[in-house]
């Protein structure tokens, strides 16, 4: 079951320091007061007991009630991480955990702004701790060229090795960058889709529009066909012949072709 359907609630009596848990089978994480709700009770003028209200949860008896906060934030799924400087467990989101742990998710095509935000955490990262730079690319969108590009030269730029691991759909400029991750290290799993293609494009306007856009394109072509002769080994004629059409790979193609290093494939349980 999800640990999250497993919380359950503790009871500390006033005035304890004790810590409140987080029940995952038989595992529990201490977390802060501050994800918690707490409750107390008060006596009324004639002695009787009646409920008290803190954090707006009523209580029971003179006991202090710490329930932690079942219900996860819709948007962005949220996880528990203890930070270790501080050593304090807090709630953070799932993609900021996974930066934290050197990982790095490409799940939609390369734009100017998700471009931007993985620029600056690669370079963030780097900056940190020289160890390896694990991206996980899932995208049949592709991407933007220029965007791409500049991921594709922040990874060249950088002292870590980029581990690049493709899987689900891996399409047009996100192929592209899962080649450009460091050689040996990149890989993708066994039922992962690949397409390579050179960028193509249309130009309207005056002969001479149209002649500066296709001389542009020509040249980021050229660009890109020099940057895939060096992590394929393949001639940029046998390139632009391949990749002047959608050219699909199983990843065992893709590996013998040069794109990838190796398939990863499901570990075999001990005994089968």
């Amino acid at each position: 079951m999800d640990y999250f359907a497993k919380t359950r609630a503790l009871q500390v009596r006033q005035g304890s320091n004790a810590s409140c848990q987080y029940l995952n089978g038989t595992n529990l994480y201490p977390f802060p007061s501050s994800s918690l709700r707490a409750t107390t009770t008060r006596r009324g003028r004639r002695g009787g007991r009646r409920g008290g209200v803190v954090g707006g949860a009523a209580t029971r008896g003179g006991v202090l009630t710490r329930r932690l906060v079942t219900k996860m934030p819709v948007a962005v799924p949220r996880v528990p991480y203890r930070t270790p400087q501080e050593g304090q467990w807090q709630w953070v989101d799932l993609w900021n955990c996974l930066y934290r742990e050197r990982i790095l998710f490409v799940g939609q095509g390369i734009t100017e702004e998700l471009g931007n935000q993985l620029v600056g955490t690669l370079l963030y990262l780097d900056s940190v701790s020289q160890k390896d730079l694990q991206m996980y690319i899932n995208t049949c969108q592709g991407g933007e060229i220029v965007p791409s590009l500049a991921l594709f030269d922040t990874m060249r730029h950088l002292k870590s090795d980029v581990v690049t691991v493709g899987f689900g759909g891996v399409m047009g400029m996100a192929a592209f960058l899962m080649t450009s991750g460091t050689k040996g290290k990149r890989l993708a799993l066994s039922h992962t889709r690949i397409m390579m293609h050179l960028p193509a494009g249309t130009a309207r306007g005056s002969s001479t529009d149209m002649w500066n856009e296709t001389r542009e394109l020509l040249r980021i072509r050229g660009y890109m066909l020099k940057c895939l002769e060096t992590q394929t080994g393949k001639s940029q004629e046998q390139l632009l012949e391949d990749f002047s059409r959608n050219k699909y790979f199983t990843p065992e193609a893709a590996e013998e072709y040069g794109i990838i290093d190796q398939v990863l494939r499901p570990r075999r349980k001990q005994g089968k």
